[in-house]
């Protein structure tokens, strides 16, 4: 039914749109160059004092990626881990999730499951771009963001006056996407709507039974978006977004002679997200912007049994579990950027407020059984000096005020040197912060066989980043450009809060260890004319060893390798592209018997190929291809002697290999 109301919807919104008169609205083809994550005002890549890696339309196209998980599978220095149940874990940096901030426009997604996002929530479909910055980004983006950040950027100026599209994907490891979208542009308003319809129905595994690795899902999202731009220096945004999720997770069937039965759960999640943003160009060049966010997170757990002989369900007492949380976000900017001065500055100031609600939780300061809650108040401040024509510095604070744990400041610096036109040089020297979560604060899960609570004493983690990056780029020479890139990086994160064990089944969030990560990164880029585009990616991360005992080493390293190449034939007619990762042994730590032991990660190679088309003008576009061709599913965690640990420490990356089919029709006016 919602898949119909949902389609329903945006056709309409086509027929409406179809009726509307054109305007005369220019469309800016380089936008892919300009970031505006962590800038001051939007800025050109090859200008700023920080890296910004951007992931544009055409690569999400050209891989049939249909959500932010898929996307960043095979990207370099980025590690991805999936449970059924839970949802996708990201670490950049050899830094877990919960030092990562996923941002849609800037504003937060709220609703973190073991601390992390689930990436597999978050569809593409209304994407243009994605701008990725590693290191800690606390100055201008607050708690979570020490390890980086990732801004997804949604579609905001179309090339016609209307724009629809409509793209159908089939894949063989069971995923059925179905994706529409619709814009109308006028001289002042621009208005888009996209919806996303995806089914996953896992294929059968060897072991026949009910108890899947994979869960089936079914997963629906609506995005819109209204712009109003009453002159060419102000420009007024609303946009929202509803995504609900359901996963099943089928139990083994259970005494199946007599009267057989099953435990089922089936886990719904509802995602709502309103944000309204502002912006305005002063007559002296200066950008004032003003945000609003408001997001709500919802997830539900039911258990039923199931009998198979009269097919009934039975909801079960006592096993079901409702969580939520909602996040309010406040921020205004005032930013100078203009390049004819010698320095610039950004001013800021931002609150966020995050509710928690669930069962689990228990805040003795709030009225309200089962709900918790948090605030950070943030004044921020940085600014940009060019010293000369060749170097750059940026430089500024954040001071945060936290109503659990008080006050916490924030340093950054950046320096941007170029001495001569192919040499580039940046250094970072950041500060980050972590307050901590709710579920940190206020958990509690007291029964006969389980005492696990929150602390509401913790400290905020605090961390420091340093960057080196070196690129040389050549100019065109015989329609050929080459670029090296050397980047180094360090992370300190100091008070990092662990679940740490007590006694047998007691446990408690503390404060209690340091965490260190370190290592370096070589990339190649070549683009020859406009038909080849290689990318190559070698990095190797340090994870810092908290035993000695077992070994002496300091760090433990693990390499990664990831490849894309493109080939435009025939006119650009057809694009053929490979993309490729490979990921060495991944080291960690574990209990057994009281005991840390030191276990390491299989390595895995993931490579995929495909192909894309096009006819009638463009308006039609076919993809096909094969991904993941080594059909790599899941890593097997060993010991130091080599010998597998017992199955539950299995990491699931991948559903396996699949082949692929998607077509996109497409018409302007």
């Amino acid at each position: 039914m919602r898949a119909v109301i949902i389609f329903f919807f945006l056709f309409s919104s086509m027929y409406l749109i179809a009726q509307m008169q054109p305007d005369t609205i220019t469309w800016n083809k380089n936008l892919d160059q300009v970031v505006i994550t962590a800038q001051f005002t939007p800025t050109d890549t090859r200008e700023t004092v920080n890296s910004v890696r951007v992931l544009n339309r055409k690569i999400i196209e050209q891989r049939s990626v249909v959500n932010l998980q898929e996307l960043l599978q095979t990207e370099a220095n980025i590690r991805l881990s999936q449970d059924p149940i839970l949802g996708s874990d990201i670490s950049v940096n050899g830094l877990k999730g919960e030092n990562l901030k996923i941002l849609i426009d800037g504003v937060p997604v709220v609703g973190r499951l073991n601390g992390s996002i689930d990436a597999g929530q978050i569809p593409l479909s209304s994407i243009q771009k994605i701008e990725i910055i590693e290191g800690a980004q606390s100055l201008l983006y607050g708690s979570e963001a020490s390890g980086g950040v990732i801004n997804l950027i949604t579609r905001k100026s179309q090339t016609s006056d209307i724009d629809t599209e409509l793209n159908a994907q089939y894949e063989t490891n069971g995923f059925r996407t179905l994706t529409a979208r619709a814009g109308y542009t006028s001289k002042k308003i621009t208005l888009q709507a996209t919806g996303n319809i995806q089914n996953f129905v896992p294929s059968q595994d060897t072991s026949q039974t009910r108890d899947q690795v994979w869960n089936p899902k079914r997963q629906r999202s609506v995005r819109a978006m209204l712009r109003y731009q009453p002159s060419e220096r102000t420009d007024i945004r609303i946009s929202g977004n509803i995504l609900s999720e359901q996963v099943d997770n089928l139990g083994e069937k259970r005494r199946p002679v007599f009267k057989p039965y099953a435990f089922d759960d089936y886990y719904f999640t509802d995602r709502y997200d309103l944000n309204v943003h502002g912006e305005r160009w002063t007559k002296s060049k200066n950008l004032i912007q003003a945000t609003l966010g408001w997001n709500v997170f919802s997830r539900i757990k039911n258990s039923y049994r199931f009998d198979f002989d009269n097919e009934n369900k039975t909801l079960l007492d006592g096993m079901q579990d409702t969580s939520s949380a909602k996040g309010y976000l406040s921020r205004f900017t005032f930013a100078s950027d203009r390049k004819e001065r010698k320095w610039n500055y950004l001013l800021g100031l931002e609150n966020y407020y995050e509710t928690a609600t669930g069962t689990r939780l228990l805040d003795t300061t709030s009225v309200e059984p089962g709900k918790a809650y948090t605030n950070d108040l943030g004044i921020f401040a940085s600014g940009k000096i060019k010293l000369s024509p060749e170097l750059t510095i940026q430089s500024g604070a954040r001071w945060t005020y936290n109503m659990r744990y008080g006050t916490a400041v924030t340093p950054s610096t950046w320096l941007f040197w170029q001495p001569k036109l192919p040499l580039q040089v940046r250094f970072s020297w950041a500060y980050g912060f972590r307050s901590p979560s709710v579920k940190e604060l206020f958990f509690s899960f007291i029964d006969i066989n389980h005492f696990v609570i929150g602390n509401a004493d913790l400290q905020p983690e605090k961390s420091l980043n340093l960057r080196g990056e070196i690129t040389w780029k050549t100019l065109h020479i015989h329609q050929t450009e080459l670029s090296l890139t050397t980047t180094g990086f360090y992370n300190k994160v100091n008070d990092r809060i662990i679940l740490t064990a007590l006694g047998p089944v007691h446990y408690e969030y503390r404060n209690v260890e340091s965490w260190k990560t370190s290592g370096g990164s070589i990339r190649i880029n070549a683009n020859v004319g406009d038909w080849l585009r290689f990318q190559s990616d070698v990095i190797v991360t340090g994870f810092y060893n908290s035993n000695t005992d077992i070994t002496n080493t300091k760090y433990l390293w693990s390499p990664d390798w990831a490849n894309d190449l493109t080939l435009s034939l025939f006119d650009n007619k057809i694009s053929w592209n490979i993309w490729h990762k490979r990921t060495g042994k991944t080291p960690f730590f574990y209990n057994q018997e009281g005991k840390t032991e030191q276990g390491t990660t299989d390595s895995w190679n993931m490579l995929n190929t495909g192909l894309s088309t096009h006819f009638m003008n463009k308006k039609i576009r076919v993809n096909a291809g094969i991904k993941n061709i080594f059909d790599v599913r899941q890593l097997q965690a060993n010991n130091n002697n080599g010998i597998h640990i017992e199955a539950s420490n299995q990491q699931n990356l991948h559903w396996g290999r699949n082949v692929y089919v998607g077509v996109t029709w497409q018409w302007q006016k």
